[in-house]
């Protein structure tokens, strides 16, 4: 239907433009959302100020479609966001050769989180399963996007099972799952929080999927206090939203050298050069009084998540906040969402985000001290369990001073 429409305001615009008239009124008012798209970027966008104007026929594309053309090469920041866009089944997963090396050109889905409450969640999905079918297609690189939001359809999975005879692990077929058309989803914030007690460490744990809100973050860290944690385990794999200013208070009440002091800040290009601003850790007592700190990232962990790493990394010391994961996505922009009055929102990439030392946040990604993949061992075991492969080396890295050997 979407596209029905388009190719009707295309034809009247074909029409009136063939007639030789002014018909100019007629023609801002067929591509209004588009011109407001336009005029919002040459404002706030980072580059806008050196935007060029679009040919009159582009404004005839969809919204979506219209913002990206505007966007800088490379700018993996900005996104629109309209009513598709909101709805998801809920799945965070990541696409990966067979890890048994078995169909060197087979890939699957390795499942790694399910939002409560989702179409996945309610149809059974569960972290660790393997997704090798979306309902006709084999999953692929280039068809993942089945597995973000759409209809209803089906999903096969394989599981890997331990083959006693052999000593080693081999596929077998899963469940068939049916996933009801996509809905609107809220990311949870806070999934999982917990106390390990370790030989001589009691060590906090805390899944962080978005820092969004100090006042849900802040029990927590109170919680952890009461019971005298000695370690801080901060896993941020899938953390890629949030408030700086709520990452600021989050750090600062790790360690008391935070209080007051620089944490990071916002510039704009010259045309906006006024909305800069600096941003500094909160100035409350520090909940925990901790000399080291560890914190999990992957590849998906981005934005603000890696300006509260880089933050406490130069506060506290690179040696005293010890990364084990992946390297981070590397994005260093802050973006701006603005509301249109079509029921859409740009968010525009609009300052980059600078770190305590003045230095724009590395586009290159937050580099860990322990390069560990999430995905290094066949078997993906439940958040919190301390078997999984993140969390076990983390711990064991508390205790031991390194992590585990990779065999």
């Amino acid at each position: 239907m979407r596209l029905l429409n388009r190719l009707g305001l295309l034809v009247a615009a074909i029409l009136f433009i063939a007639c030789g008239e002014d018909r100019t009124y007629e023609y801002y008012k067929l591509t209004e959302e588009n011109q407001w798209i336009f005029s919002q970027m040459q404002s706030n966008y980072f580059w806008g100020d050196t935007m060029k104007q679009p040919a009159r026929n582009k404004f005839f594309a969809s919204g979506s479609s219209f913002f990206e053309s505007l966007l800088k090469k490379g700018d993996k920041t900005s996104f629109f966001c309209d009513s598709t866009f909101r709805t998801s089944y809920g799945i965070t997963f990541s696409i990966v050769r067979d890890p048994l090396a078995i169909k060197a050109s087979k890939s699957y889905a390795a499942v790694l989180f399910v939002e409560p409450g989702s179409s996945a969640d309610k149809a059974g999905v569960k972290r660790g399963m393997w997704i090798s079918r979306i309902g006709k297609s084999d999953v692929t690189a280039n068809n993942y996007g089945y597995l973000e939001r759409g209809e209803t359809t089906t999903v096969y999975t394989s599981e890997i099972v331990p083959d006693t005879i052999e000593g080693s692990f081999v596929w077998a077929d899963g469940d068939t799952i049916t996933l009801a058309a996509a809905t609107t989803v809220e990311p949870t914030t806070l999934p999982l929080d917990t106390v390990y007690n370790i030989p001589d460490h009691k060590v906090g744990y805390m899944l962080c999927n978005r820092l969004e809100n100090i006042e849900e973050i802040s029990p927590i860290l109170s919680r952890f206090s009461a019971e005298g944690i000695t370690d801080l385990i901060v896993d941020l794999r899938y953390c890629n939203s949030g408030s700086l200013e709520t990452a600021a208070h989050f750090a600062s009440a790790i360690t008391p050298e935070a209080a007051g002091n620089f944490f990071c800040s916002l510039k704009h290009n010259e045309l906006n050069s006024s909305k800069n601003r600096d941003i500094l850790f909160g100035t409350q007592p520090a909940a925990l009084n901790l000399w080291r700190v560890y914190i999990i990232t992957t590849s998906a962990t981005r934005g603000t998540a890696e300006a509260f790493t880089a933050a406490l990394r130069m506060t506290m010391g690179g040696d005293r906040v010890q990364l084990v994961g992946t390297t981070s996505a590397g994005e260093n922009m802050h973006t701006q969402s603005i509301e249109s009055p079509f029921d859409f929102t740009i968010n525009p990439a609009v300052a980059y985000i600078y770190t305590p030392d003045d230095a724009p946040l590395s586009s290159d990604g937050q580099t860990v001290d322990y390069e560990i993949s999430e995905l290094s061992l066949p078997v993906i075991h439940k958040l919190g369990d301390i078997n999984e492969t993140l969390l076990y080396s983390t711990l064991y890295l508390i205790l031991n001073g390194t992590v585990p050997p990779t065999e």
